[in-house]
Order: C-alpha cells, then sequence, then structure tokens
C-alpha cells in the first residue's frame, strides 16, 4: 500500500516534471512566438516603410519630369512667342521706308557706287552715261559723310521721297515706291527712281534751259536735242522786237534738258556756222552767226551812229542828224531821250570818246545784224569833268541798200 502510494507520488512526479518540462517548453514556444511576432512586426514597418519612400521617390520622380516637361513647353511657348515677336518687329521695321533707305545710302561709297548704279537699272539722262553719273558721284561722297532725310513737301506715306546728303550737300533725291506685303502684312518697299544733281532747295536742281536761233541744231554732250525737250518756240529777241515792220523778225528756240549732273558740252550750229554759246549758271544761249566781213564793213558805220548819239546827248550834235540814221522805234526813241546838255548849258568845254569799241555782232539774215558799242564820253567844263560811260545795242535793217537803226538798248 505504501509501495504503491509511493509509486504513484513517483509517477505524479515525473509526471510533474515532464508537465513542468512541457511548461518550460510552452513558455519558450510563446516567447519565440512573441519574438517572431515582434520580428514580422518589424519586418512589415520596414516593408511599409521602404514601400512608403519608393512611392515617395516615384511621386518625386514624377513631379521632376513634370517640371521638366513643364519647362520645356514652356521654354518652347516662350520661344514661340518670342519669334512671333521678334518677326513681327522684323516684318514692321522692313515695313518703314527707311529700312529700304538704310540699304540705298549703303551704296553711296567710291567703292560701291559702279556696282549700285549697275544692278538698280538706274535710267540717267539720254545725254550722259553712267560712267559721268558714277564720276560724279565719287567726287562727292569721296571723304564725307552719308545721310538721307524725308523731302520736305514731296514725301507721303504712300509715295516716299527721300534727300541723300554727303555732309551738308544733298546729292540725290531717292524715290521709293511698294513692292508687296511682307508676312505680317506691312508695305515692302524698293527704288523707284533716283535723280542726281544739286538738291539744295535753293538750287533750281540740274534742269538747264537753252536758247538757240529758231531753226538751228543743238546737240548736248554729242545726243542731238529733238523738239520733244523744246519748251518754248517762236521767243522774242528783246533788242530784235521792234524790227518786224521791216525784216522777217528773228527768234528763238528754248529747249530744257532735264536731270544732268556734271556741266555740259553744248554745241549749236545754224546754216553749217558754229554757233557761240554761253552761259550763266544753268542758263545757256547761242548766238546767231556772226560775219566777218559784214562786221569790218559796218564797224565803223555803228561806231559813228553811237557817237552822232554821243554828241547829241552834249548838245555838241543835231537830233536831226542822229533821227536820219534810224527808222521806226529806234528814231521815236531818240526823240524820246532826256539830253543832258542841258547841265552843260552856258559852259564851255571840251570832250572826247575814249575807249571804244564794237563787238558781238549777230547776223540775223542778209538783211539784219546786231552789235553792241562801248564807250566812254568824257567831257572837261574847266572847273570840273565828267565821264559818261556809254553801252549800247544797236540793231539794223537793210532798206533799200542802206544800213539803219531800226531797234536800239541803252544800258
Amino acid at each position: 500500500m505504501n509501495t504503491d502510494n509511493t509509486r504513484s507520488r513517483k509517477v505524479s512526479a515525473d509526471e510533474l516534471k515532464k508537465i513542468q518540462q512541457g511548461n518550460v517548453n510552452n513558455s519558450r514556444k510563446s516567447t519565440d512566438s512573441f519574438a517572431g511576432s515582434d520580428d514580422s512586426a518589424r519586418r512589415n514597418s520596414s516593408d511599409i516603410k521602404r514601400k512608403r519612400a519608393k512611392a515617395k521617390k516615384r511621386q518625386s520622380k514624377k513631379f521632376k519630369n513634370f517640371l521638366k516637361i513643364y519647362a520645356i513647353v514652356l521654354g518652347i511657348a516662350a520661344l514661340l512667342c518670342w519669334l512671333i515677336l521678334y518677326s513681327f518687329i522684323k516684318d514692321y521695321e522692313q515695313g518703314q521706308p527707311t529700312s529700304e533707305m538704310d540699304i540705298i545710302a549703303e551704296n553711296f561709297t567710291s567703292e560701291k557706287i559702279d556696282k549700285f548704279i549697275k544692278d538698280s537699272g538706274i535710267k540717267v539722262s539720254k545725254f550722259e552715261s553712267n560712267e559721268s553719273v558714277s564720276a560724279y558721284l565719287k567726287d562727292k561722297v569721296s571723304n564725307t559723310k552719308i545721310s538721307y532725310k524725308k523731302k520736305v513737301g514731296e514725301y507721303s506715306d504712300s509715295n516716299p521721297v527721300f534727300l541723300v546728303y554727303a555732309d551738308d550737300n544733298a546729292i540725290a533725291k531717292v524715290f521709293l515706291k511698294e513692292n508687296g506685303k511682307n508676312f505680317h502684312k506691312f508695305t515692302k518697299w524698293k527704288l523707284s527712281n533716283i535723280e542726281f544733281g544739286n538738291m539744295d532747295k535753293k538750287s533750281k536742281n540740274s534742269d538747264i534751259t537753252i536758247s538757240v536761233p529758231k531753226g538751228s541744231s543743238l546737240t548736248v554732250n554729242g545726243v542731238e536735242v529733238d523738239a520733244s525737250y523744246i519748251s518754248e518756240d517762236d521767243v522774242k529777241i528783246t533788242y530784235c522786237q521792234h524790227v518786224g515792220d521791216f525784216v522777217t523778225e528773228p527768234l528763238t528756240t528754248k529747249y530744257t534738258i532735264p536731270g544732268l549732273i556734271s556741266k555740259p558740252e553744248i554745241k549749236a550750229s545754224m546754216n553749217g556756222a558754229d554757233l557761240l554759246v554761253s552761259n550763266e549758271g544753268n542758263k545757256y544761249s547761242a548766238n546767231y552767226p556772226d560775219d566777218p566781213t559784214l562786221f569790218n564793213e559796218q564797224k565803223d558805220r555803228a561806231l559813228m551812229i553811237a557817237e552822232t548819239y554821243g554828241r547829241y546827248i552834249i548838245n555838241r550834235g543835231s537830233l536831226e542828224k542822229l533821227s536820219s540814221y534810224m527808222v521806226g522805234y529806234a528814231k521815236e526813241y531818240v526823240n524820246d531821250i532826256p539830253a543832258v546838255w542841258a547841265f552843260l548849258y552856258g559852259k564851255t568845254f571840251t570832250y572826247e570818246f575814249q575807249n571804244e569799241e564794237v563787238t558781238n555782232m549777230q547776223k540775223y539774215s542778209d538783211a539784219c545784224f546786231s552789235c553792241d558799242i562801248k564807250f566812254d564820253l568824257y567831257v572837261d567844263w574847266k572847273t570840273g569833268n565828267k565821264t559818261y560811260n556809254t553801252n549800247l545795242t544797236y540793231t539794223f535793217v537793210k532798206i533799200n541798200g542802206n544800213w539803219v537803226v531800226a531797234d536800239m538798248i541803252i544800258s
């Protein structure tokens, strides 16, 4: 009994030991289970953090990519806006006449002017060549500052006209014309025409006038001038206006030649004889031909009539005698001349003709010519003296074989 009890207790002790061992194991398992759970949690937390980090990284990368794309789009938009604005400004500037003038003005140099005239197709006067135009411009633009201004009184938005200056001298007038529209519908401009010469406001420009005997031939720089350049025909000659009652009245023809740059070579002829050409500025005139034989024959007679006039003026000649050498207007004229003899009345005096000249004979026809007569009439009345400087133009007509004065001018 006791033995069984003792065994029973042993069993129970073994069992208890087992139970205790089981409990320890279970405790370890529980501890291990809890430890595993912590590790799993930590792993899960790390995974979540990594996932979150990856998500943030992806989001950051997407945002950066967005920024890049946005910057690119914005840059392209800005570039397009700049290109559009640049194109607009460029077209606007090209639409200004001054833009074309800048290009034209750059060619006014000694080095470029030849090519500019050739390439531009400028038509110079038929009386001058491109070479003469180039020579003129090279001389004008050498060592000068080239500029341009609007031509006051001629410039308009639809017809731009500019003056080109070499320093302060206006040497050319430029005309522009429309050359279509650019992309932004601004008008484009191109060269229409150029006039060269002295373009200053007070200048008569480069036009010249030439008066020649009616029916004569005229050349300018070797080129014949035709009737299309006649600006006035049948012009009366000042000192031949009163001869028409006795002979065919001599007349002149006036030509106007535009656009000449340099001083021209002008030649005129009549009936095969070369005429004397003179000028004052841009006004040229050709005299009727002279006749040396007639001049030598009539020189003394012309001087004698002039001296008769001088004597009459100082009361040493006869009006009747003077009038006998004259007809028509000339005869009437000397009858109305206020003589100076009253000034010398009652005085004893001597007189002398000095510095006598007969010049500028012009033969209008076989029955009409004129000449200039000059003399100084010196008068001395002991207590004083005076010299009368006298200039006459006589126009003679031939009536019944005699040369008489039909017109006269005193200057």
